[in-house]
């Protein structure tokens, strides 16, 4: 592949990954806020399920946004439970990871997106917002070791790369 294609790919992902994020500030404490009422009902009848209703009603709008600048995620945002890692944190504030390969109309895949979701196990809490970074692997066997391997860094403008 032509350096200019890699190049392309990589920047297009690092400016989505920093547009994501940016969303994730100026809105995850408000659908928090805006969902508590029927987060909490299905917290009390099915545990950490609340946390996934959280993760849909956060990112739909986000989706659709990517759907109109012509990406589709696979799977869509933040990513699919089965195919997501959680082994980081305390009980308190324990992190799942999952990801989704950003795909263009033509479906030429650009790169994943990884998304850190921050939640607690002892009570119904998301300790702190959504981390999304994103990584150029994009075959399905490969990543999961990616992901479990990287650790990424929080740049000076306080975003992630």
């Amino acid at each position: 592949m032509s350096m200019l294609i890699e190049t392309f790919k990589s920047t297009t992902m690092k400016m989505l990954a920093t547009y994501c994020q940016q969303y994730m500030n100026a809105n995850w404490e408000n659908v928090w806020k805006q969902h508590l009422p029927e987060t909490e009902r299905i917290f009390a009848k099915n545990g950490d399920s609340a946390y996934g209703f959280f993760c849909i009603k956060l990112f739909h709008p986000l989706v659709a946004e990517l759907a109109g600048a012509g990406l589709t995620p696979r799977p869509i945002l933040p990513g699919s439970f089965v195919q997501s890692d959680e082994r980081w944190g305390p009980p308190e504030d324990r992190e799942r990871r999952f990801w989704s390969v950003i795909c263009q109309t033509d479906g030429r895949e650009l790169g994943t997106l990884v998304t850190r979701i921050f939640h607690d196990h002892t009570r119904l809490r998301i300790p702190r917002p959504p981390q999304i970074y994103s990584i150029s692997v994009t075959d399905h066997t490969d990543i999961p070791d990616v992901i479990i391997q990287s650790e990424p860094n929080e740049r000076k403008d306080g975003f992630y790369a």
